[in-house]
């Protein structure tokens, strides 16, 4: 026989969803997990997966869905066998009038079918990650993207036991890259916080010689090395890029607490993976106990209720025949805001006995886990537990007790947060995040949430304050569209002499507000401070340094012509989560953000500055801003976006007429502005009676500013 090696024919060094630990899958699920016969192809990766999850391979299934051959190095027998059994089963289903569907699940070999999917109109799933592999020439018309996602066989491990161990992994470390380059002993300094260390690289991988008896490197990682560690650092420096996906869904899955880069993808499908938001250094500590199991449960109820092939098959069957082919769990605990998504089970599941005495958000969740994924038969957490009926719980999850946070510190600054429907990235990115402030016992945090539909986010708030009872919270039953607001409310309900904001979907980092605070407490003739964000998106990282820019055109770091620096700066703004003011130059010039309004916040900026008379600028980071957060308000575009841009702009030339600027801003901000955020967010409009409704706004908009028509380029859209 002849022997092809998949690598060689297609000259790709690794696969990126390979499974890193030697071992048989933890994975015991549920009966009848899903619901309907489906066809698939022997030899695959597919068949196997399902035969895992007791989904037989029938030949009278619904739905044929196809794939690779599973293996990397195959003989060329075996190949020509496999093409003619794919064509041979699309043949019958054309003639059976059977739905099928080619998934990609060995990006591979996905070339050597691609001339037959053409020709015969197959539509393709594909992964994110392994998109990115794809070559433009085979890209298909019907190609269907989907969100990376984990195979069951890669659940190897489930614990909830907590050590101070790591596992650095540096195996998608690319030496060759010069931005954000691996900087080993700043990592080094950061991993001696741990009791033990192991760095996983690449076979004959090149790292600075180093004695620590602490840290062992490996260059082959088997099972119970991966698994003696709770914590797992993963570097690459391509925040861009997705093919990091596969193994940080491995980790998450198999009960890690996840440390790793910025990388765009991750913060959009599990926020609980802390990313490393500066650039000059490494963020990952060893986290307390309620923490650590707190991320590293939303890491694994995230990925294996969310990001499996399971979610795949079940969207490919919605897809068809519009129908979920997973059903849901039906515990029957009474909660009011109860977590009722994927939650899966078999068709004909009992009804369980159930008690839930726990203000834990996703409770129902973590008591699920074991007896979804596991076949257990109860599971008990604290004083709340999920079983089949008469059956004795055989798994009891051991975690530390919510530790209430009182604090008599009289508190210095209030920090308002406006949510809305945004509960994971509230919890694990800004709440998580000024847990790590130094001011933290000076804040007083206020939440006010405007109109949340969600039951998770409206849980999330409910576990939150039963951690920190201290919150301020009130709550709008019905939404007003934007952050405008809330924050407007919770100015109102602040009792410190300073205000700052930060939305749930921002961390502050580098201790930034515990400095500013300070500043301003040393001088009290201020009457706000402002700082510096990083701005992350997916394509780039940008610094937005407020500090620089006022240096170049004032003396020194306090500002004392507020106007002057305005129009010096040209007009420039700072994020309003990147300082600290002075309730009282609120209050007391009835500065309020415009309500229902986006972009906001350019606005109030303007406003505050101009009504404060001392001002100090510091290079300091603060916070940052994830400019890809799928369902923000600038990053969902209809009508209504720019419905709520012309809210503010009813404002702005009010402001500016007011103050005498308009001038200045038509010259160096209106045509820039009308064109680069504007136009190209009209641009992405498709649908043809959106885009007539966007376009009478953006009349309206261009009407506003017609006293000033001299002012205007050519302006076509």
């Amino acid at each position: 026989m002849i022997y092809m090696n998949l690598n060689n024919l297609l000259t790709i060094d690794e696969c990126t969803d390979r499974q890193l630990p030697d071992g048989k899958p933890l994975i015991n699920f549920l009966d009848n997990i899903i619901t309907e016969k489906i066809d698939t192809l022997s030899g695959t990766k597919l068949k196997d997966e399902l035969e895992l999850i007791n989904v037989k391979s029938f030949n009278d299934g619904k739905i044929l869905i196809l794939t690779e051959p599973k293996g990397d190095i195959i003989s060329e027998d075996e190949i020509i066998r496999f093409k003619k059994n794919y064509e041979k089963q699309v043949s019958s289903a054309m003639s059976q009038g059977k739905p099928y569907v080619h998934l990609v699940t060995n990006i591979k070999w996905y070339s050597l079918f691609h001339n037959f999917i053409q020709n015969n109109n197959i539509p393709v799933y594909v992964s994110k990650v392994d998109y990115a592999q794809m070559p433009e020439w085979e890209i298909e018309k019907d190609l269907k993207m989907t969100e990376a996602f984990m195979l069951p066989s890669h659940l190897h491990y489930y614990s909830n036991e907590i050590n101070h161990s790591i596992l650095i992994d540096l195996t998608l470390a690319d030496t060759s890259q010069r931005n954000y380059v691996l900087d080993f002993e700043k990592l080094l300094g950061k991993a001696l916080e741990f009791d033990n260390v192991e760095i996983l690289i690449r076979p004959g991988m090149y790292l600075p010689s180093f004695e620590n008896e602490h840290i062992q490197v490996i260059e082959t990682a088997d099972s119970e090395c991966i698994h003696s560690h709770s914590n797992v650092f993963v570097y690459s420096n391509k925040p861009y890029s997705n093919e990091i996906l596969p193994r940080l869904l491995y980790y998450a899955a198999n009960s890690k607490i996840v440390f790793t880069n910025y990388n765009y993808s991750i913060n959009n499908l599990v926020p609980s993976v802390i990313l490393n938001l500066n650039k000059k250094g490494y963020a990952f500590s060893p986290l307390n106990e309620l923490d650590a199991f707190n991320i590293l449960n939303e890491n694994r109820n995230n990925v294996l209720y969310n990001l499996t092939l399971i979610n795949i098959i079940d969207d490919i069957h919605a897809d068809i025949f519009d129908k979920r082919l997973v059903n849901q769990l039906n515990i029957g605990s009474g909660n009011n805001y109860m977590v009722d998504n994927n939650l899966i089970t078999g068709n004909d599941c009992e009804q369980f006995d159930s008690k839930i005495n726990s203000s834990k958000y996703d409770i129902e969740q973590t008591l699920s886990f074991p007896i979804i994924f596991l076949g257990k038969t109860g599971v008990e957490y604290n004083d709340s537990f999920i079983k089949f009926p008469d059956k004795k719980i055989d798994c009891i999850i051991h975690n530390q007790k919510n530790v209430v946070n009182k604090s008599n510190q009289k508190k210095k600054l209030s920090m308002i947060i406006p949510i809305h429907n945004n509960g994971k990235y509230l919890k694990f990115k800004c709440y998580n995040s000024i847990k790590q402030l130094t001011c933290f016992d000076d804040l007083e945090i206020i939440f006010v949430d405007d109109g949340s539909t969600d039951h998770e986010t409206l849980r999330i708030i409910e576990d939150i304050r039963s951690e920190h009872p201290e919150i301020v919270y009130q709550r709008f039953e019905n939404g007003s569209g934007s952050a405008s607001r809330p924050r407007n409310a919770g100015v109102e309900l602040a009792s410190t002499d300073y205000i700052t904001f930060l939305d749930p979907d921002n961390e502050a980092i580098n201790d930034g507000f515990s400095v500013l605070l300070e500043e301003m407490e040393k001088n009290q003739d201020l009457d706000m401070i402002v700082g510096n964000i990083v701005r992350e998106d997916n394509i780039k990282r940008n610094e937005i340094n407020y500090y620089n820019k006022v240096m170049k055109v004032n003396v020194d770091d306090i500002i004392e012509d507020t106007r002057s620096i305005l129009i010096n700066t040209n007009l420039t703004v700072q994020s309003i989560q990147a300082l600290i003011v002075k309730r009282k130059i609120l209050l007391e010039n009835d500065l309020k953000m415009v309500e229902g309004a986006a972009g906001q916040d350019t606005l109030f900026f303007q406003e505050l500055i101009l009504n404060c008379d001392k001002v100090k600028v510091i290079d300091q980071m603060v916070h940052s801003y994830y400019a890809y957060v799928e369902g923000s308000v600038t990053n969902t575009v209809t009508h209504k976006f720019f419905e709520k841009f012309y809210k503010v702009e009813l404002q702005r030339i009010k402001f500016l007429e007011e103050e005498n600027l308009i001038d200045v801003y038509m010259k160096i901000k209106f045509n820039f502005y009308f064109k680069n955020w504007y136009l190209k967010k009209y641009a992405e409009i498709q649908d043809l009676h959106e885009k007539a409704k966007a376009k009478e706004y953006l009349d309206k908009i261009i009407e506003l500013y017609s006293p000033y028509r001299e002012y205007f380029d050519v302006i076509d859209y």
